[in-house]
Protein backbone atom coordinates (compact mmCIF):
# COMPACT_ATOMS: atom_id res chain seq x y z
CA UNK A 1 0.00 0.00 0.00
CA UNK A 2 3.07 2.04 0.85
CA UNK A 3 4.99 1.41 -2.59
CA UNK A 4 1.00 2.68 -4.11
CA UNK A 5 1.10 5.69 -2.18
CA UNK A 6 4.54 6.39 -3.62
CA UNK A 7 3.75 5.99 -7.06
CA UNK A 8 0.57 8.13 -6.82
CA UNK A 9 2.51 10.75 -5.62
CA UNK A 10 4.98 10.53 -8.46
CA UNK A 11 1.91 10.36 -10.89
CA UNK A 12 0.60 13.13 -9.96
CA UNK A 13 3.56 15.40 -9.36
CA UNK A 14 4.25 14.50 -12.93
CA UNK A 15 0.91 15.15 -14.31
CA UNK A 16 1.60 18.94 -12.69
CA UNK A 17 4.33 19.31 -14.35
CA UNK A 18 3.24 18.41 -18.09
CA UNK A 19 -0.07 20.98 -17.44
CA UNK A 20 2.14 23.81 -15.92
CA UNK A 21 4.31 23.07 -19.27
CA UNK A 22 1.67 23.16 -21.54
CA UNK A 23 0.17 26.44 -19.73
CA UNK A 24 3.95 27.64 -20.29
CA UNK A 25 4.13 27.07 -24.36
CA UNK A 26 0.38 28.87 -23.97
CA UNK A 27 1.83 32.33 -22.69
CA UNK A 28 5.08 32.07 -24.35
CA UNK A 29 3.63 33.53 -27.44
CA UNK A 30 1.73 36.17 -25.56
CA UNK A 31 4.37 38.38 -25.03
CA UNK A 32 2.12 41.24 -23.14
CA UNK A 33 1.65 38.19 -20.53
CA UNK A 34 6.06 38.19 -19.87
CA UNK A 35 5.49 38.32 -15.87
CA UNK A 36 2.91 35.61 -15.88
CA UNK A 37 4.89 32.90 -18.46
CA UNK A 38 8.06 34.22 -15.78
CA UNK A 39 5.91 32.64 -12.75
CA UNK A 40 5.08 29.95 -14.71
CA UNK A 41 8.28 28.95 -15.87
CA UNK A 42 9.43 29.24 -11.96
CA UNK A 43 6.99 27.17 -11.23
CA UNK A 44 7.93 24.59 -13.45
CA UNK A 45 11.53 24.43 -12.07
CA UNK A 46 10.51 24.31 -8.41
CA UNK A 47 7.92 21.09 -9.16
CA UNK A 48 10.60 19.54 -10.97
CA UNK A 49 13.21 19.93 -8.43
CA UNK A 50 10.51 19.19 -5.83
CA UNK A 51 9.70 16.03 -7.67
CA UNK A 52 13.65 15.15 -7.61
CA UNK A 53 13.86 15.95 -4.23
CA UNK A 54 10.64 13.69 -3.71
CA UNK A 55 12.21 10.72 -5.40
CA UNK A 56 15.58 11.12 -3.73
CA UNK A 57 14.70 11.61 -0.04
CA UNK A 58 14.27 7.27 -0.03
CA UNK A 59 16.63 6.45 -1.97
CA UNK A 60 19.61 8.30 -0.34
CA UNK A 61 18.30 6.05 3.23
CA UNK A 62 18.48 3.19 1.04
CA UNK A 63 21.64 3.55 -1.01
CA UNK A 64 23.61 4.64 2.55
CA UNK A 65 22.14 1.71 4.41
CA UNK A 66 23.11 -0.33 1.41
CA UNK A 67 26.65 1.16 0.92
CA UNK A 68 27.49 1.03 5.09
CA UNK A 69 26.02 -2.78 4.88
CA UNK A 70 28.50 -3.51 2.11
CA UNK A 71 31.47 -2.00 4.42
CA UNK A 72 30.12 -4.09 6.97
CA UNK A 73 29.27 -0.72 9.24
CA UNK A 74 26.44 -1.10 11.52
CA UNK A 75 26.23 2.14 13.17
CA UNK A 76 23.74 4.34 10.53
CA UNK A 77 20.85 5.41 11.59
CA UNK A 78 17.72 5.37 9.33
CA UNK A 79 15.59 8.67 9.26
CA UNK A 80 12.35 6.17 9.90
CA UNK A 81 10.38 9.33 9.66
CA UNK A 82 10.96 10.26 6.13
CA UNK A 83 10.88 6.31 4.86
CA UNK A 84 7.43 5.29 6.76
CA UNK A 85 5.80 8.21 5.46
CA UNK A 86 6.23 7.03 2.23
CA UNK A 87 6.23 2.84 2.84
CA UNK A 88 4.63 2.26 5.90
CA UNK A 89 7.47 0.00 8.18
CA UNK A 90 10.00 -0.77 5.91
CA UNK A 91 12.62 1.22 8.53
CA UNK A 92 11.48 -1.25 10.62
CA UNK A 93 12.77 -4.11 8.38
CA UNK A 94 15.83 -1.96 7.87
CA UNK A 95 16.36 -1.90 11.60
CA UNK A 96 16.03 -5.13 11.86
CA UNK A 97 18.61 -6.10 9.32
CA UNK A 98 21.25 -3.79 10.32
CA UNK A 99 20.53 -5.24 14.43
CA UNK A 100 21.39 -8.72 12.58
CA UNK A 101 24.61 -7.49 11.51
CA UNK A 102 25.52 -5.75 14.79
CA UNK A 103 25.04 -9.38 16.14
CA UNK A 104 27.06 -10.53 13.74
CA UNK A 105 29.97 -8.22 14.23
CA UNK A 106 29.99 -8.83 18.22
CA UNK A 107 30.19 -11.98 17.52
CA UNK A 108 33.19 -11.86 15.40
CA UNK A 109 34.39 -9.43 17.98
CA UNK A 110 34.18 -11.60 20.18
CA UNK A 111 35.27 -14.87 18.38
CA UNK A 112 38.39 -12.65 17.83
CA UNK A 113 39.35 -11.31 21.44
CA UNK A 114 39.01 -15.16 22.57
CA UNK A 115 41.43 -15.98 19.30
CA UNK A 116 43.55 -13.44 21.18
CA UNK A 117 43.66 -14.55 24.42
CA UNK A 118 43.90 -18.14 23.13
CA UNK A 119 47.33 -16.89 21.37
CA UNK A 120 48.58 -15.03 24.68
CA UNK A 121 47.87 -17.97 26.93
CA UNK A 122 50.21 -20.67 25.03
CA UNK A 123 53.73 -21.22 25.65
CA UNK A 124 54.59 -21.60 21.54
CA UNK A 125 55.43 -18.60 19.89
CA UNK A 126 52.79 -17.75 16.58
CA UNK A 127 53.58 -15.75 13.80
CA UNK A 128 50.77 -15.09 10.79
CA UNK A 129 52.51 -13.28 7.99
CA UNK A 130 51.53 -13.09 4.34
CA UNK A 131 53.12 -13.49 1.01
CA UNK A 132 54.43 -10.03 1.21
CA UNK A 133 56.42 -10.98 4.08
CA UNK A 134 54.04 -8.22 6.13
CA UNK A 135 53.09 -8.84 10.13
CA UNK A 136 49.60 -9.78 10.40
CA UNK A 137 49.59 -11.29 13.58
CA UNK A 138 52.08 -12.56 16.39
CA UNK A 139 51.57 -13.71 19.84
CA UNK A 140 53.41 -12.54 23.69
CA UNK A 141 55.53 -15.82 23.24
CA UNK A 142 56.88 -15.21 20.03
CA UNK A 143 58.62 -11.81 21.56
CA UNK A 144 59.54 -13.68 25.26
CA UNK A 145 61.22 -16.27 22.59
CA UNK A 146 63.12 -13.52 21.03
CA UNK A 147 63.83 -11.64 24.14
CA UNK A 148 62.00 -8.28 23.08
CA UNK A 149 59.51 -6.73 24.68
CA UNK A 150 56.34 -5.39 23.26
CA UNK A 151 57.00 -1.78 23.65
CA UNK A 152 59.94 -2.63 21.56
CA UNK A 153 60.05 -0.45 18.37
CA UNK A 154 58.66 -1.60 15.20
CA UNK A 155 61.54 -1.85 13.22
CA UNK A 156 63.98 -3.91 15.78
CA UNK A 157 60.81 -6.01 16.03
CA UNK A 158 60.42 -6.41 12.22
CA UNK A 159 64.27 -7.16 12.17
CA UNK A 160 64.28 -9.83 14.21
CA UNK A 161 60.70 -11.95 13.42
CA UNK A 162 62.26 -11.32 9.80
CA UNK A 163 65.33 -12.45 10.60
CA UNK A 164 64.13 -15.99 12.71
CA UNK A 165 61.56 -16.66 9.80
CA UNK A 166 64.56 -16.17 7.20
CA UNK A 167 66.69 -18.96 8.91
CA UNK A 168 64.40 -21.74 6.73
CA UNK A 169 63.96 -20.10 3.60
CA UNK A 170 63.59 -22.94 1.64
CA UNK A 171 60.65 -24.27 4.54
CA UNK A 172 57.50 -25.29 2.84
CA UNK A 173 54.07 -26.16 4.57
CA UNK A 174 53.38 -29.06 6.68
CA UNK A 175 57.25 -28.96 7.15
CA UNK A 176 59.41 -28.08 10.14
CA UNK A 177 63.15 -27.44 11.04
CA UNK A 178 65.43 -27.07 13.78
CA UNK A 179 67.45 -23.85 13.80
CA UNK A 180 69.98 -22.25 16.70
CA UNK A 181 69.92 -18.64 17.41
CA UNK A 182 70.90 -16.16 20.18
CA UNK A 183 69.45 -14.26 22.41
CA UNK A 184 71.05 -12.25 24.99
CA UNK A 185 74.26 -13.94 23.97
CA UNK A 186 72.08 -17.29 24.79
CA UNK A 187 71.99 -19.90 22.18
CA UNK A 188 68.43 -21.81 21.80
CA UNK A 189 67.61 -24.49 19.49
CA UNK A 190 64.43 -23.40 18.11
CA UNK A 191 61.54 -26.05 15.94
CA UNK A 192 60.17 -24.30 13.38
CA UNK A 193 57.28 -25.25 11.88
CA UNK A 194 55.35 -23.91 9.13
CA UNK A 195 51.13 -24.20 7.92
CA UNK A 196 49.45 -22.14 5.53
CA UNK A 197 45.93 -20.91 5.37
CA UNK A 198 43.69 -18.66 2.45
CA UNK A 199 42.15 -15.75 3.99
CA UNK A 200 40.27 -13.33 1.59
CA UNK A 201 42.29 -14.48 -1.70
CA UNK A 202 45.42 -13.84 0.28
CA UNK A 203 47.75 -16.88 1.67
CA UNK A 204 48.65 -16.52 4.97
CA UNK A 205 51.60 -18.51 6.55
CA UNK A 206 51.32 -19.68 9.68
CA UNK A 207 54.93 -19.88 11.47
CA UNK A 208 54.86 -21.92 14.75
CA UNK A 209 57.94 -21.98 16.80
CA UNK A 210 59.29 -24.09 19.61
CA UNK A 211 61.55 -23.81 22.55
CA UNK A 212 63.01 -27.18 22.40
CA UNK A 213 66.00 -26.46 24.85
CA UNK A 214 63.11 -25.11 27.59
CA UNK A 215 61.53 -28.25 26.89
CA UNK A 216 64.11 -30.22 27.28
CA UNK A 217 65.37 -28.64 30.44
CA UNK A 218 61.74 -29.20 32.00
CA UNK A 219 61.93 -32.90 31.24
CA UNK A 220 65.43 -32.90 32.45
CA UNK A 221 64.46 -31.32 35.86
CA UNK A 222 61.24 -33.91 35.92
CA UNK A 223 63.54 -36.43 35.67
CA UNK A 224 66.23 -35.72 38.25
CA UNK A 225 63.01 -34.85 40.96
CA UNK A 226 62.33 -38.35 39.87
CA UNK A 227 65.32 -40.04 40.67
CA UNK A 228 66.03 -37.64 44.11
CA UNK A 229 63.00 -38.81 45.00
CA UNK A 230 63.65 -42.41 44.66
CA UNK A 231 66.86 -41.82 46.42
CA UNK A 232 66.09 -40.21 49.19
CA UNK A 233 63.19 -42.72 50.08
CA UNK A 234 65.33 -45.69 49.48
CA UNK A 235 68.28 -44.19 51.35
CA UNK A 236 65.86 -43.16 54.53
CA UNK A 237 64.58 -46.37 54.32
CA UNK A 238 67.78 -47.78 55.11
CA UNK A 239 69.47 -45.61 57.34
CA UNK A 240 66.21 -45.13 59.54
CA UNK A 241 66.34 -49.08 60.85
CA UNK A 242 69.82 -49.55 60.66
CA UNK A 243 69.71 -46.31 62.95
CA UNK A 244 67.06 -48.18 65.02
CA UNK A 245 69.24 -51.55 64.91
CA UNK A 246 72.15 -49.77 66.25
CA UNK A 247 70.19 -47.83 69.36
CA UNK A 248 69.54 -51.87 69.95
CA UNK A 249 72.69 -53.14 69.89
CA UNK A 250 74.07 -49.87 72.24
CA UNK A 251 71.54 -50.99 74.85
CA UNK A 252 72.67 -54.83 74.68
CA UNK A 253 76.26 -54.03 75.61
CA UNK A 254 76.21 -50.28 76.90
CA UNK A 255 74.92 -49.37 80.17
CA UNK A 256 74.72 -45.33 81.60
CA UNK A 257 77.42 -44.67 78.84
CA UNK A 258 79.66 -47.47 79.91
CA UNK A 259 80.46 -50.83 78.04
CA UNK A 260 79.16 -54.22 80.05
CA UNK A 261 81.38 -56.58 81.50
CA UNK A 262 80.80 -59.91 79.71
CA UNK A 263 79.27 -61.59 82.88
CA UNK A 264 76.71 -58.86 82.94
CA UNK A 265 76.01 -59.64 78.93
CA UNK A 266 72.65 -61.86 79.26
CA UNK A 267 71.04 -64.33 76.50
CA UNK A 268 68.04 -61.89 75.85
CA UNK A 269 71.13 -59.53 74.74
CA UNK A 270 72.55 -61.91 72.39
CA UNK A 271 69.63 -62.61 70.73
CA UNK A 272 68.64 -58.70 70.22
CA UNK A 273 72.17 -58.70 68.64
CA UNK A 274 71.54 -61.47 66.44
CA UNK A 275 68.06 -60.18 65.11
CA UNK A 276 70.06 -56.54 65.03
CA UNK A 277 72.85 -58.27 62.41
CA UNK A 278 70.18 -60.12 60.32
CA UNK A 279 68.24 -56.77 60.21
CA UNK A 280 70.68 -55.04 58.79
CA UNK A 281 72.16 -57.76 56.22
CA UNK A 282 68.87 -57.40 55.04
CA UNK A 283 68.57 -53.72 54.64
CA UNK A 284 72.54 -53.69 53.38
CA UNK A 285 71.19 -56.52 50.71
CA UNK A 286 68.59 -54.45 49.66
CA UNK A 287 70.51 -50.74 49.18
CA UNK A 288 72.66 -53.16 47.12
CA UNK A 289 70.15 -54.34 45.11
CA UNK A 290 68.87 -50.67 44.57
CA UNK A 291 71.92 -49.75 43.58
CA UNK A 292 72.36 -52.80 41.17
CA UNK A 293 68.89 -51.33 39.51
CA UNK A 294 70.80 -48.01 39.57
CA UNK A 295 73.61 -49.08 37.79
CA UNK A 296 71.33 -51.15 35.52
CA UNK A 297 69.81 -48.36 34.28
CA UNK A 298 72.57 -45.98 33.97
CA UNK A 299 75.12 -48.73 32.36
CA UNK A 300 73.13 -49.92 29.03
CA UNK A 301 75.48 -52.10 27.16
CA UNK A 302 75.63 -50.98 23.47
CA UNK A 303 73.36 -53.81 21.66
CA UNK A 304 75.23 -56.38 20.00
CA UNK A 305 72.96 -57.23 17.10
CA UNK A 306 72.22 -60.27 15.41
CA UNK A 307 69.52 -60.90 13.15
CA UNK A 308 66.72 -62.60 15.55
CA UNK A 309 63.10 -64.27 13.99
CA UNK A 310 60.02 -63.00 15.54
CA UNK A 311 58.45 -66.42 15.76
CA UNK A 312 61.60 -67.68 17.87
CA UNK A 313 61.42 -64.44 20.13
CA UNK A 314 57.82 -64.58 20.57
CA UNK A 315 58.26 -68.45 21.85
CA UNK A 316 61.05 -67.51 23.96
CA UNK A 317 57.98 -65.18 25.57
CA UNK A 318 55.29 -67.74 25.55
CA UNK A 319 57.85 -70.30 27.46
CA UNK A 320 58.75 -67.95 30.16
CA UNK A 321 55.08 -66.54 31.01
CA UNK A 322 53.37 -70.35 30.51
CA UNK A 323 52.60 -70.55 34.05
CA UNK A 324 51.22 -66.88 34.54
CA UNK A 325 47.31 -66.68 34.07
CA UNK A 326 47.42 -65.11 31.18
CA UNK A 327 46.14 -65.86 27.63
CA UNK A 328 49.13 -64.89 24.97
CA UNK A 329 47.81 -64.72 20.99
CA UNK A 330 50.34 -63.84 18.46
CA UNK A 331 49.81 -62.50 14.98
CA UNK A 332 52.39 -62.81 12.57
CA UNK A 333 52.05 -62.06 8.73
CA UNK A 334 54.98 -64.23 7.79
CA UNK A 335 57.11 -66.66 9.50
CA UNK A 336 60.52 -65.38 8.33
CA UNK A 337 60.04 -61.90 9.69
CA UNK A 338 63.18 -60.86 11.74
CA UNK A 339 64.52 -57.87 13.42
CA UNK A 340 68.28 -56.98 13.86
CA UNK A 341 68.89 -56.37 17.72
CA UNK A 342 70.41 -57.71 21.01
CA UNK A 343 68.47 -60.94 21.55
CA UNK A 344 69.25 -60.09 25.33
CA UNK A 345 68.23 -56.70 25.59
CA UNK A 346 65.18 -57.16 23.56
CA UNK A 347 63.90 -60.14 25.90
CA UNK A 348 64.36 -57.42 28.95
CA UNK A 349 62.09 -54.89 27.04
CA UNK A 350 59.63 -57.45 26.13
CA UNK A 351 60.04 -58.94 30.07
CA UNK A 352 59.39 -55.10 31.32
CA UNK A 353 56.07 -54.96 29.43
CA UNK A 354 54.43 -58.02 30.09
CA UNK A 355 55.04 -57.57 33.54
CA UNK A 356 53.63 -54.19 33.67
CA UNK A 357 50.51 -55.48 31.80
CA UNK A 358 50.54 -58.47 34.80
CA UNK A 359 50.44 -56.24 37.06
CA UNK A 360 47.48 -53.83 35.67
CA UNK A 361 45.50 -56.97 36.02
CA UNK A 362 45.77 -57.89 32.39
CA UNK A 363 44.53 -61.38 31.61
CA UNK A 364 45.06 -61.51 27.40
CA UNK A 365 48.08 -60.06 25.73
CA UNK A 366 48.32 -59.88 21.79
CA UNK A 367 51.11 -59.55 19.98
CA UNK A 368 50.97 -58.55 16.07
CA UNK A 369 54.04 -57.61 14.13
CA UNK A 370 53.94 -55.48 10.98
CA UNK A 371 56.86 -54.83 8.19
CA UNK A 372 57.38 -52.44 5.29
CA UNK A 373 60.30 -51.50 3.61
CA UNK A 374 61.67 -48.76 6.45
CA UNK A 375 60.96 -50.54 9.61
CA UNK A 376 59.28 -53.49 11.71
CA UNK A 377 56.50 -52.67 14.28
CA UNK A 378 56.17 -55.48 17.22
CA UNK A 379 52.62 -54.22 18.86
CA UNK A 380 51.76 -55.53 22.59
CA UNK A 381 48.31 -54.99 23.68
CA UNK A 382 46.71 -56.01 26.90
CA UNK A 383 43.72 -55.83 28.21
CA UNK A 384 44.21 -54.73 31.62
CA UNK A 385 43.01 -51.54 33.28
CA UNK A 386 44.95 -49.16 31.34
CA UNK A 387 47.24 -45.83 32.04
CA UNK A 388 45.39 -42.56 33.40
CA UNK A 389 46.44 -39.75 30.73
CA UNK A 390 47.88 -37.39 33.67
CA UNK A 391 50.33 -40.84 34.27
CA UNK A 392 50.58 -41.74 30.49
CA UNK A 393 52.99 -38.73 30.16
CA UNK A 394 54.96 -39.32 32.78
CA UNK A 395 55.91 -43.07 32.69
CA UNK A 396 59.03 -43.12 30.70
CA UNK A 397 60.49 -40.84 33.56
CA UNK A 398 63.15 -42.35 35.24
CA UNK A 399 62.14 -44.06 38.73
CA UNK A 400 58.78 -42.67 38.50
CA UNK A 401 56.48 -45.02 39.90
CA UNK A 402 52.95 -45.06 41.45
CA UNK A 403 53.36 -48.62 42.81
CA UNK A 404 53.87 -49.39 46.20
CA UNK A 405 57.03 -51.48 45.47
CA UNK A 406 57.50 -50.85 42.09
CA UNK A 407 61.45 -49.09 41.10
CA UNK A 408 59.96 -46.96 38.18
CA UNK A 409 62.98 -48.00 35.79
CA UNK A 410 61.25 -50.71 33.64
CA UNK A 411 59.79 -48.39 31.02
CA UNK A 412 63.01 -46.38 31.24
CA UNK A 413 65.33 -49.09 30.18
CA UNK A 414 62.82 -50.14 27.83
CA UNK A 415 62.68 -46.86 25.82
CA UNK A 416 66.89 -46.72 26.21
CA UNK A 417 67.28 -49.78 24.96
CA UNK A 418 64.83 -48.92 21.98
CA UNK A 419 66.79 -45.92 21.27
CA UNK A 420 70.41 -48.13 21.60
CA UNK A 421 68.71 -49.81 18.62
CA UNK A 422 67.94 -46.78 16.89
CA UNK A 423 63.75 -47.55 17.13
CA UNK A 424 61.30 -46.26 19.23
CA UNK A 425 58.56 -46.90 21.79
CA UNK A 426 55.09 -45.43 21.55
CA UNK A 427 52.00 -46.24 24.30
CA UNK A 428 48.55 -45.49 23.81
CA UNK A 429 46.23 -46.47 26.51
CA UNK A 430 43.13 -46.28 27.47
CA UNK A 431 40.45 -48.15 30.49
CA UNK A 432 40.15 -51.52 27.73
CA UNK A 433 44.09 -52.02 27.90
CA UNK A 434 46.86 -50.71 26.61
CA UNK A 435 49.21 -50.64 23.33
CA UNK A 436 52.91 -50.64 23.39
CA UNK A 437 54.74 -50.17 19.92
CA UNK A 438 58.16 -51.10 19.26
CA UNK A 439 59.90 -49.58 16.32
CA UNK A 440 63.03 -51.30 14.82
CA UNK A 441 64.39 -50.21 12.02
CA UNK A 442 64.68 -52.17 8.85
Amino acid sequence: MGFNKYILNIIIRSVLIAITALIMVVFAVKLDWIFTFIFICILFCLQIFLLIRYASKVNRDIANFLIHLKEQNTTLKLSSHNIDKIFGGLSNEFERINQGFKKIENEKIQKQNLLNLILERVGTGILLINYHDEIKLFNKALLNLLGITAKSNKSELNKKINHLVNECPNLKPGEQNIINISVNNITRRILIALSEIKEAEEKIKIYSFHDIDREMTDYELQSWNGMMKVLSHEILNTVTPISTTVDTLKDCYIYDGEDKKPENINKKDIQDTVKSIHILENRINGLKGFISKFRQFLDIPVPELKTIPINDLFKLILETYQKENIKFSANISSKTISILADKELTELVFINIIKNAIEAQATEIKLDVFQDDLKTIISIKDNGTGIEPNILKKIFLPFYTTKSHGSGIGLSIARQIMFAHKGSIEVQSSDKGTIINLIFPY
